[in-house]
């Protein structure tokens, strides 16, 4: 008979001994306060049942007033070529997978537990290649600044297409998370990372300043224009 594993248990880590994501809010709120950010937006790409982005505004209310979240609220899309090299690198990666609620509960969800008027929370259903070709961004004009945008999406092929979008919605000041950064056990050339890599070589309006690693295995930036 094989012998399970127990897991290591990390709530207290996460509480305390490491930097986890509400804690990382709490940081970027302390930057946005001295950095002279009046008020903005949130935006989330991955954001499932929308618990990343309730902790955000949590954390940085007063100053975000809106969010927008991205998501094919069935889990993964069905993964290309690019996406399955070395699928034991990420066994949790696979379509279907982080399926949680429908776009219409993740708004109750976020609107009930921030007190946020469902008029500025904006879901977007569908893969990340179509949202975003859709998405009007004369829609973010009165929107004030791009505070914080957190990357969740998993994939190489999905974050390529987030990376593009971002090009022209990232500012001097703009916080850039990238959830998935250290996984397929770190390998720089595959997954998010790799298309993050690529971006920050190729696109010719944004850098990013490393700031720090959080929630052990995701990275902070701060983003500046060119």
């Amino acid at each position: 008979m094989t012998q399970v594993k127990p897991e290591a248990n990390y709530v207290q880590g996460l509480g305390g001994d490491f930097i986890g994501k509400s804690n990382m809010f709490r940081l970027i709120r302390e930057f946005v306060r001295y950095s002279n950010i009046q008020n903005g937006y949130y935006m989330e790409f991955g954001i499932m049942n929308g618990d990343t982005s309730i902790a955000a505004y949590r954390n940085l209310r007063g100053y975000v007033e809106h969010i927008y979240g991205f998501d094919t609220f069935t889990g993964h899309p069905e993964q290309k070529d690019e996406d399955k090299i070395h699928p034991e690198f990420a066994p949790y990666f696979y379509k279907g997978n982080y399926s949680a609620v429908s776009k219409e509960f993740c708004g109750t969800n976020i609107s009930a537990a921030t007190m946020l008027h469902k008029n500025h929370i904006h879901l977007y259903e569908g893969l990340f290649s179509e949202t975003l070709k859709k998405f009007d961004t004369k829609e973010l004009e009165d929107k004030g600044f791009p505070i914080c945008v957190m990357v969740d999406c998993d994939l190489y092929s999905s974050a390529k297409d987030v990376f593009a979008f971002l090009t022209n919605i990232l500012k001097t000041g703009s916080w850039l998370l990238i959830d998935d950064y250290w996984c397929y056990r770190g390998d720089p050339k595959l997954g998010v990372r790799r298309a993050f890599d690529e971006w920050v070589e190729n696109n010719p309006k944004i850098g990013v300043s490393f700031y720090c690693n959080f929630n052990a295995y995701s990275r902070a930036y701060v983003c500046y224009e060119k």
